[in-house]
């Protein structure tokens, strides 16, 4: 054990090593970044093909029929931001639709200032992208820098009538797409929060606890997507959240807190799982001392078998953890504390 601390005990520094300025250590709780997660990621792990397709046909049919009603011509725009406007929560969906009218305002001016210049278009629409896409970031909307550029481009390659009567087409159809989509969330998604989120609960804990073994013996690493999905999964629920406090929907609160917390302490288990996992490589644990541990977190019954010395502390927290998460897991039920999951409870 001594020759395996020596070989991990940092090299002693010279001067100069100490001159230079030191790196700002990430802080454990808050997880890897997102950009890094490997696997499957969090939204196509939460998401329920089914359910959207349903939505975006619904938000589609609605939309196409709405341009009937208002006279809009541009049936590809309004159909497709009315799907890019469907979301699992309302407050999300709003969110969305509001990313895609500013954007297209934007990029939207910027291309009809072009048309009215006369620019041709081989100078105008790499203009008009640049343009809008400065202008979205230097609002504040950063989001839809996208959104912006495809109007710039569309009213510059596919003109309606005048440069004013292109803008007003653009902005009419995004209006469309996005009450369309406002709509479907209300109906579909609206009511419907706790049978939502659980079951984009229960997908995250059984990616959770098939990530338990590797996370436990490679470290964080092989924890990534878990992460990743946990994050997404509190993001939206945090919106959920916000929006039911806005509706004083008390009842439904509660239970998506009660799935809030939940997922905080799927994320603390992962800490504390990948904890072992970095313990183990720190100590040079063999996978031969470590696989009977690593088996038994797989299907945890009957007695635990027994780790080295040196890991007994984090497996004895992942084990505690791993057994009071394991006893509810079909269902998120009352909350219990954790680090890594904290809810203001006088925000109810």
């Amino acid at each position: 054990m001594h020759d395996a601390v020596e070989r991990h005990r940092p090299a002693r520094q010279t001067p100069a090593d100490r001159s230079r300025p030191r790196a700002v250590p990430r802080r454990r709780e808050e997880g890897p970044p997102l950009s890094r997660s490997r696997g499957v990621s969090g939204d196509v792990l939460l998401a329920n093909s089914s359910f959207i397709a349903v939505k975006a046909a619904l938000a589609t049919l609605l939309a196409l029929s709405l341009d009937r009603l208002v006279g809009n011509t541009d049936h590809v725009s309004s159909a497709f931001i009315a799907v890019c406007c469907v979301s699992p929560t309302v407050l999300i969906g709003l969110r969305r639709a509001t990313t895609q009218l500013s954007g297209s305002i934007i990029g939207g001016v910027v291309g009809v200032a072009l048309l009215y210049f006369g620019a041709p278009m081989f100078i105008g629409v790499p203009i008009a992208v640049a343009g809008s896409i400065w202008l979205s970031f230097a609002f504040g909307l950063g989001t839809g820098h996208q959104v912006a550029a495809f109007s710039a481009i569309l009213v510059q390659v596919l003109p309606a009538g005048t440069p004013a009567d292109a803008l007003e087409l653009r902005l009419l159809a995004v209006s469309v797409a996005a009450v369309s989509g406002f709509v479907v969330n209300v109906v579909v998604s609206g009511m419907a929060y706790g049978e939502i989120f659980g079951r984009r609960l229960r997908a995250v804990e059984a990616r959770v606890f098939a990530l338990l073994p590797g996370a436990a013996r490679r470290g964080p690493e092989a924890a990534q997507s878990g992460f990743a999905a946990i994050a997404q999964l509190q993001e939206e629920l945090s919106l959920a959240l916000e929006e039911l406090r806005w509706r004083q929907n008390w009842e439904k609160l509660r239970l998506i807190e009660r799935i809030w917390w939940r997922a905080g302490r799927l994320r603390h288990l992962l800490h504390v799982a990948s904890e072992v996992g970095y313990m183990a490589r720190a100590t040079s644990t063999s996978d031969e001392a470590l696989a009977p541990f690593l088996s038994w977190i797989a299907r945890p019954e009957g007695q635990r078998p027994d780790v080295p010395p040196m890991l007994e502390g984090p497996a004895q927290r992942l084990v505690s953890e791993l057994l009071a998460l394991a006893s509810g897991v079909a269902s998120a039920t009352r909350p219990t504390p954790a680090v890594d999951a904290n809810v203001d409870e006088t925000r109810r």
